[in-house]
């Protein structure tokens, strides 16, 4: 096994998961009464209104009944609603409400401010670019060893654009 293939990169990789869910999920809880996973709820369905509940799943990376779970503390908060879709009425798609609209427009600064704050630890931009290369071909390598294991599983997407809750800055 190679210097580079130590397992001791994935351990890090979780607790680097794990720490960046505490510090955003500290700081939007103690801000506006929301969780990290309920933020990229929001910021996907910014992108991408009447998502399905499968099409929100993959893009956060929950199962379907975990998202569902959610949507379903979100639409009592009054943060979404679902509705069946016109064309077919066994889809049901979700939509931000102008509350869900309101607490996002609290959230996306808060988030790019915690972003900047914890990128600039790293150090210079080419440092954030690469690692965030190196990120993204270790999801790569992940969702081809997913699809080998499982032939018949959806491939895993991963989603590497702005509105992601922990996007790279310009500060």
């Amino acid at each position: 096994m190679s210097q580079h293939s130590s397992p001791k990169l994935f351990h890090l990789l979780h607790r680097t998961h794990q720490a960046l869910f505490r510090a955003s999920g500290k700081m939007l809880g103690d801000e506006l009464g929301i969780s990290t996973s309920q933020s990229a709820v929001l910021l996907y369905l910014k992108r991408a209104d009447n998502a399905t509940m499968g099409d929100l799943a993959q893009a956060v990376g929950l199962t379907i009944t975990s998202a569902s779970g959610l949507i379903d503390r979100m639409e009592q908060k009054q943060f979404v609603t679902r509705q069946r879709s016109k064309s077919d009425r066994r889809i049901i798609q979700l939509s931000l409400t102008k509350t869900g609209r309101q607490i996002l427009s609290k959230a996306e600064p808060l988030v790019r401010a915690a972003n900047a704050a914890m990128l600039e630890k790293i150090g210079s931009d080419d440092h954030v670019e690469i690692f965030a290369r190196a990120c993204e071909a270790m999801i790569d390598a992940a969702d081809e060893v997913y699809s080998r294991a499982k032939p018949d599983a959806t491939k895993l997407k991963h989603q590497t654009n702005q509105d992601t809750p922990f996007e790279r800055t310009s500060a």
